[in-house]
């Protein structure tokens, strides 16, 4: 269609083109509520309503700042290749009619819902990155002002880099560059490594808040798993800008991924789970247990240390399993409509199981470098992210205006994918240190609620490390357990930030929370530990 002759009605094609992507709004909104639930079930109680209200309180800041200037940064093309001009701000385009169609090689789509579909996409990446950050430990309002900044000078430019047709990694300038058909890595690297630096500055959670650490809520993690992946369809799918048949190939193509990608993950970690006991079969677990249940004598916990026996037999996990879908939803991402084809759904299979090996070792990567990243959001959409954009390189097919990847004799393809993945990993994680340190030294922004943890940890643990009677990880223990309540930030931080941020509320009207002060409920152990102190 020329955009000079879109009149104020609108052909059929357009209109089912406009339906479709209405539709796909919807699904990116699920996705939202599914991020809150998921990440609020695996919170602890004390900062489960942070942790689901986050997704939601972003959306309105993401939407006001994508109105003013977000839009236009991102999709007005200007001659420079890295960030956009200002001629779409508050969508002040549109008043020239032939701007209401937005042209781009996968379809034509209105700009008005271009604008909407793109910036629930925005929220969907600030959604998985934030409440991560935060966990446990890091305060809401340094949290927005770094969320202007990171959506200004991080989210902007990448998106502009891949999606705009003038960005420099994107295909449409040199008819090369990197695929990226969904965001691999304008969502996932970029909420990955956001997630990395952010958590990294902040520091570890105060281990006395990781003693008998119990998720709030399973259930929600599971329904927070399940909006995600119905809303995946339209997130991935979406991402056409055109209906045809091609979407439901590429929903064939989810499924697919983030079936196998569980599987393989439930299987790594049921297996690596534990030891079985050596000596111990099955058979005499169930005459012990017929044994008691018989007799008036002693228990099975009295004749077995039950904590002994079940830790160390291997057992399955459900968030295990959501950790292994979601992985797979986000391996599928960058490829999407490049390997939309009925007689490629066996690609599928080969995202799902190298995406869910790669992810799940990639996990224990922060153990390694001791950055607590509580949500693993590096790993799951970082790392998973890197390689489906790989794995992009080397699958894709000649649609959608690529050269396709290796399979299809254009080998270079491999390199221009790490290329994108690369630059956009150290931009990202830099930039984001820059802006965190920047924020942290404002005064009354400090990022932690208890903002001398860091600084004690370092000078108890020089301190302990000093002693030779005892070796680190004695140390590190003691630390842990014997040092009081440093101050009334800790206190705050202990108790945990729905108290410190909301006003008195819960997610869950439990009476222990309305009587936490009172001396006959259960504390955390550090507070029991003041408590014994005091008396």
């Amino acid at each position: 269609m020329d955009e000079t002759s879109l009149t104020s009605d609108l052909d059929l094609r357009l209109s089912v083109n406009v339906l479709y992507m209405i539709c796909c709004c919807f699904l990116l909104a699920m996705i939202i509520l599914g991020i809150s639930l998921f990440y609020s079930g695996l919170s602890q109680k004390s900062s489960s309503l942070t942790s689901l209200a986050l997704p939601i309180f972003v959306t309105p800041l993401i939407m006001i700042d994508w109105f003013i200037w977000g839009y236009s940064l991102c999709y007005a093309s200007t001659s420079n290749n890295f960030i956009g001009s200002l001629k779409f701000v508050v969508m002040n385009h549109l008043k020239d009619d032939k701007n209401k169609l937005y042209v781009t090689p996968r379809g034509d789509i209105l700009s008005i819902t271009h604008f909407i579909f793109n910036g629930l996409m925005k929220v969907v990446c600030a959604a998985l990155t934030f409440p991560s950050c935060i966990a446990e430990r890091g305060r809401i309002l340094p949290m927005i002002v770094f969320l202007f900044l990171w959506s200004a000078m991080i989210y902007n430019p990448v998106t502009y880099w891949f999606w705009n047709k003038q960005g420099w990694l994107s295909v449409g300038l040199y008819k090369y560059g990197a695929l990226d058909f969904a965001g691999g890595n304008c969502i996932h690297v970029v909420s990955g490594f956001t997630a990395l630096a952010y958590s990294y500055l902040l520091g570890p959670r105060n281990p006395k808040t990781l003693y008998n650490y119990q998720y709030s809520n399973v259930g929600y993690i599971a329904v927070g798993t399940i909006f995600v992946t119905v809303g995946w369809c339209g997130f991935v799918g979406g991402c056409e800008y055109d209906f045809s048949s091609s979407f439901f190939i590429i929903i064939v193509q989810i499924i697919l991924c983030a079936s196998t990608s569980t599987i393989v993950w439930v299987s790594i970690d049921y297996y690596i789970s534990s030891i079985p006991l050596e000596g111990t079969s099955d058979e005499n677990i169930v005459s012990s247990v017929v044994s008691d249940s018989n007799t008036s004598g002693p228990s099975l916990a009295q004749h077995y240390d039950l904590d002994k026996l079940l830790n160390s037999r291997r057992r399955f996990s459900l968030v295990s399993f959501t950790s292994g879908l979601l992985t797979g939803l986000v391996t599928i991402t960058p490829a999407g409509g490049y390997i939309s084809s009925t007689s490629e759904l066996w690609k599928s299979f080969v995202f799902g199981a190298i995406g869910a090996v790669v992810t799940n070792f990639s996990t224990r990567l922060k153990y390694y470098f001791n950055i607590d990243d509580a949500y693993d959001v590096f790993a799951i959409h970082g790392i998973a992210g890197i390689t489906g954009s790989l794995l992009t390189g080397i699958f894709a097919n000649r649609s959608f205006s690529s050269k396709g990847g290796w399979t299809e004799g254009h080998w270079i393809q491999i390199c221009y994918q790490l290329l994108g993945s690369t630059v956009t990993s150290f931009y990202v994680f830099i930039v984001s240190c820059v802006f965190l340190i920047i924020v942290d030294h404002i005064p009354g922004l400090h990022l932690r609620i208890d903002k001398d943890f860091n600084r004690r940890l370092r000078r108890e643990k020089k301190e302990q490390l000093s002693l030779e009677s005892a070796s680190p990880q004695d140390d590190f223990e003691r630390f842990e357990k014997d040092q009081p309540i440093g101050n009334d930030f800790e206190l705050f931080e202990l108790i945990g930030s729905d108290l410190y941020e909301f006003n008195d509320e819960q997610p869950e009207s439990y009476a222990k929370y309305i009587e936490m002060y009172h001396d006959e409920v259960p504390l955390p152990y550090s507070l029991k530990n003041k408590q014994r102190n005091n008396e």
